[in-house]
């Protein structure tokens, strides 16, 4: 067998040409040596300037366990000292205004279930809260709310027909079970989907109808947001929404399509005839007469044959949120210009607030506290005066009634009188209206899970989720805030370069996303073209399931919504993607030379190693994650394993197998130039030393 490629001693030899270059601005200065025995000889060795005297420097001496005591004390002093630098970038940043993040909210499809004693379909106001046990398995519930109000009829979907021509084919899984073709395997004009509703009563005046799409194996379609022009992508095809009145179908007015012609999950909301009787279409056969609903393809046609995965009626969004009402706000004890609320964490842009600032000019009014600010006269004064949320203080007037507000902590600062209106005088004088908390990890609930009705209308009886909810993340660790600092300073809250739409990609509510990579002028449906107006955004989920992380078509459509809304700059379309996993395997033969280790610790360690070097989340050489693009390099892989793994004292072999092809000995294979990488089962065989010489 040929010699090794790479020794430990060769390694340790030519180590500081080998270490990769560290991430700028993550190795602070050592300002003092934080190390006892130094301290000790220095002040010995001052005892002959400042105590002449002192001439017995014996162990039993109490002078010298003096010494001793004080070196002791005094070394973790040092420590802390060192960390100096730290503090200081830390307290920058903060003021600054960059502090940790703090979590989103997760959002969810929710079903509600009306009983059959209804009449007529239940408003279910906007707000509306469910629970469900949380997803991290901690105490408490996790409260939804919902986004909007929902007409729920009093029934459900329980047939599903499919219309090619003058022919039906009923579909017996609609219900979560086997994906299903909508319009049969030729998705063309005049084909139909036939959906009937059991009830006792007409749905109306509103129906909204929860659709899952099936996406297919590997990554969900990219999602678009924004641009001034339309790209000049395959149209979807027209589709038109009636309802069978008796014998004849009459048009139905659709007011929201969230599932963009049934090419997506989400939900469509339809205004429906006043009159709708039940019936049966030509050549459908059912055991009772259904409220039917027909959707069909009027003009164009599918590039792709769709397929859904369910059809539900009642359905409506809602957010992993607790909206709360009416609270006075605290005085925080020692502070003039600061309040709390009661609640945390506190969700971006949610706080309503108001302050009592005096009865109104010449009138005369005494403030009874035991009224409460709700009984107050309703004067403009005495109702308070609404001020707005901001995020620095520093560049707004005397006169300007806003405040800041730290989400995490619940604190409310306001003004000093120069920088904001400062806070007037009062006691109980600072009312939130409403404000909503809530975000976490804690919301990422499975599907199925959501099923607690906390507050009640009249004939709902239940609610659950059939998909699992999006997003939903904790806040942002305070080491990740310091690394996200500067560059959270150069984008000053708008995207601007690549960087920026990386950054604030992070931001986007109701998407889980733990790293981002942006290109400008890349739409993913048209490789290879640059396209001016356009940026993609290739979006990195955190681990849900095995399997490399890939976002979900919510995800996606909150990023884009997100970055076109509130930080792209006019006329920009950001397209969200998921990123390509190129599969690798490394094939390893290692000589460990202690013949005491144990070998399968040690196999193990180098497996660890493989799969954290070629991680798409903590990988590449800064343990940042693995780089968007470019090529896997066999020699870092190489100095990693030495360097990281002590039994290890030589690689003689090291193959690399990317997408199944093994790349030739001593290359480095390319990966497509914003793909990234996903360990799969390796191969680490130990060899004996002398085999390798």
């Amino acid at each position: 067998m040929s010699s090794p490629w790479w020794t430990r001693d060769d390694f340790l030899a030519h180590g500081s040409q080998m270490v990769p270059d560290s991430v700028p601005g993550t190795v602070l200065p050592e300002l003092v040596d934080p190390v006892a025995a130094p301290l000790l000889r220095q002040l010995r060795e001052r005892v002959e300037s400042f105590t002449p005297e002192w001439t017995h420097l014996r162990p039993e001496d109490a002078g010298v366990a003096l010494v001793k005591l004080f070196g002791t004390q005094l070394q973790p002093l040092l420590e802390r000292l060192n960390r100096l630098p730290e503090k200081a970038l830390v307290e920058f940043l903060r003021a600054a205004g960059i502090e940790a993040l703090p979590g989103t909210a997760a959002r969810a499809l929710l079903e509600f279930e009306v009983s059959d004693g209804a009449t007529q379909s239940v408003a279910i106001p906007n707000g509306f809260q469910v629970g469900a046990p949380p997803a991290d398995d901690s105490d408490g519930i996790v409260v939804f709310e919902t986004e909007r109000t929902l007409y729920a009829a009093p029934g459900k979907v329980s047939a599903v027909f499919v219309q090619e021509g003058n022919g039906v084919l009923q579909i017996d899984e609609f219900e979560g079970g086997r994906p299903f073709a909508p319009f049969g395997d030729r998705p063309i004009a005049g084909r139909a989907m036939l959906v009937g509703i059991q009830a006792n009563s007409a749905p109306g005046p509103f129906l909204a109808l929860g659709c899952g799409v099936a996406v297919p194996p590997g990554s969900p379609p990219p999602a678009a947001a924004g641009g001034l022009f339309p790209m000049p992508v395959a149209n979807p095809p027209l589709l038109r929404w009636e309802v069978l009145d008796g014998a004849s179908f009459e048009p139905a007015e659709v007011v929201a399509d969230e599932s963009f012609n049934l090419q997506r999950s989400g939900v469509v909301e339809l205004r429906v005839p006043r009159r709708w009787r039940a019936g049966r279409p030509l050549g459908v056969e059912t055991e009772e007469e259904l409220f039917w609903l027909r959707i069909r393809i009027v003009h164009g046609s599918f590039e792709e044959v769709p397929k859904l995965e369910f059809v539900r009626a009642n359905v409506v969004r809602a957010v992993a949120a607790e909206t709360i009402r009416n609270e006075v706000l605290e005085h925080i004890p020692g502070s003039d210009d600061s309040l709390r609320l009661a609640r945390t964490p506190v969700l971006p842009g949610s706080l309503v607030l108001t302050v009592f600032e005096g009865p109104p000019s010449g009138d005369i009014f005494d403030f009874d506290e035991s009224l409460g600010l709700d009984d107050v006269p309703q004067t403009s004064s005495a109702r308070g005066t609404t001020w707005s949320e901001v995020a620095d203080l520093s560049i707004w007037g005397p006169n300007d009634r806003v405040f800041e507000l730290d989400q995490t902590t619940g604190e409310v600062r306001f003004g000093d009188g120069v920088h904001g209106r400062a806070l007037p005088p009062g006691f109980r004088h600072v009312q939130a209206p409403s404000y909503r908390v809530g975000g976490g990890a804690r919301g990422a609930v499975d599907a199925e899970t959501i099923s607690t009705l906390i507050r009640s209308v009249p004939f709902v009886v239940g609610v659950s989720n059939p998909l699992p909810a999006s997003g939903g993340s904790d806040g942002e660790s305070d080491t990740a805030a310091v690394v996200r600092g500067p560059q959270e300073i150069r984008a000053r809250g708008r995207a601007v370069t690549e960087v920026d739409y990386e950054l604030m990609a992070l931001r986007a509510p109701g998407a889980d996303v733990a790293r981002a990579h942006a290109v400008s002028g890349l739409h993913p449906s048209f490789e290879g073209t640059a396209i001016p107006g356009v940026v993609g955004v290739f979006v990195v989920p955190k681990y849900r399931d095995q399997g490399p992380p890939t976002p979900t078509e919510e995800d996606l459509r909150s990023v884009a919504e997100y970055l076109s809304s509130n930080v792209a700059a006019a006329g920009v379309e950001v397209v969200a993607a998921a990123p390509r996993y190129h599969r690798v395997r490394a094939e390893v033969a290692i000589v460990i030379a202690d013949p005491n280790a144990d070998v399968g610790a040690t196999v193990r360690q180098v497996l660890d190693e493989l799969d954290t070097y070629f991680d798409p989340l903590t990988g590449g050489d800064h343990e940042d994650g693995w780089p968007f693009g470019g090529a896997v390099r066999f020699m870092p892989l190489l100095r990693r394993i030495l360097a990281h793994v002590e039994a290890v004292s030589a690689v003689p072999r090291l193959n690399l197998v990317v997408d199944g092809v093994r790349a030739p000995a001593c290359s480095d294979p390319e990966i497509s130039e914003h793909g990234l990488l996903w360990p799969e089962s390796h191969e680490v065989i130990p060899e004996a030393e002398e085999a390798t010489s």
